[in-house]
């Protein structure tokens, strides 16, 4: 399945990122990335007290590495 992320700048200044495709805290470790990249390339400071995460089923599924021949 092929994982994406989806970045959604609400008309109230609010962003939302959809992540598809990912199972297990993948999703979570790879949200952490994004914050870290856009404070150390954008100086864009994230106030965690405000974060509101929505987490989908796939989060609580075992993730899966496939492994091609």
């Amino acid at each position: 399945m092929v994982k994406t992320i989806k970045y959604v700048i609400n008309p109230d200044g609010t962003t939302t990122l959809d992540f598809n495709g990912f199972r297990g805290k993948v999703c979570v470790q790879e949200f952490e990335k994004i914050l870290k990249e856009l404070e150390k390339n954008f100086g864009v400071t994230i106030d965690s007290g405000v974060i509101k995460q929505e987490l989908k089923p796939e989060y609580y599924q075992k993730e899966e590495q496939v492994i091609e021949h």
